[in-house]
Order: C-alpha cells, then sequence, then structure tokens
C-alpha cells in the first residue's frame, strides 16, 4: 500500500494539512466511536 507516482506523494502529503475544527471531530465521533470490547466489536 503507498504512492506508486510522486503525484500521489504529494497529494497524500497535502493531506497533513488539514485541520478539523472541534464540531467536525464531534461529528466523526459520532459516526465512528471507536472499538468497543468483544463480542460488540465482531458482531458484523
Amino acid at each position: 500500500m503507498g504512492p506508486r507516482t510522486k503525484e500521489q506523494l504529494d497529494a497524500g502529503i497535502r493531506a497533513l494539512d488539514v485541520t478539523l475544527d472541534a464540531d467536525a471531530l464531534k461529528r466523526l465521533d459520532d459516526i465512528f466511536p471507536g472499538h468497543r470490547p468483544a463480542p460488540e466489536d465482531y458482531a458484523w
């Protein structure tokens, strides 16, 4: 997994400059709450 061209690498590096405000981070946490203990985390 990884870039095969310099252009792909440059695009990936630019993603490091993205910053999210607290509201966006909260929304992401609501959508993806993180890992839960087994068996719930493996139930799907």
